[in-house]
């Protein structure tokens, strides 16, 4: 598609998996700034392990991913911020998860 520049209508993309959400026409900016609110309430360091580890887990042996997705979760949880969403939440402070 980069090289031909072809465009996909929205229900080739669905049909193909490339679409995760599907907003009506004049949406799609709310739509996009609701996650990027939601992907910024994350933990700094959690968003830097799923930008920086996942896509490199996809090219290594299985055991490897397994264990660098291990090590990511383990380095994400130590964080002190981490650390303190889990008190709040097992003190029941924390707010509940909403799926969008």
């Amino acid at each position: 598609m980069m090289l031909t520049g072809r465009v996909l209508d929205v229900e080739e993309g669905v049909q193909r998996g490339m679409v995760q959400y599907r907003v009506p026409a004049g949406e799609a900016v709310a739509k996009a700034v609701a996650l990027a609110q939601r992907i910024a309430s994350n933990a700094p360091l959690s968003n830097f392990a799923v930008t920086q580890a996942l896509p490199r887990i996809a090219d290594m042996a299985q055991s490897d991913g397994l264990f660098v997705e291990s090590l990511m979760a383990a380095i994400a949880q130590g964080d002190d911020a981490a650390k303190q969403r889990l008190r709040d939440f097992l003190e029941k402070r924390a707010p509940k998860v909403v799926k969008a």
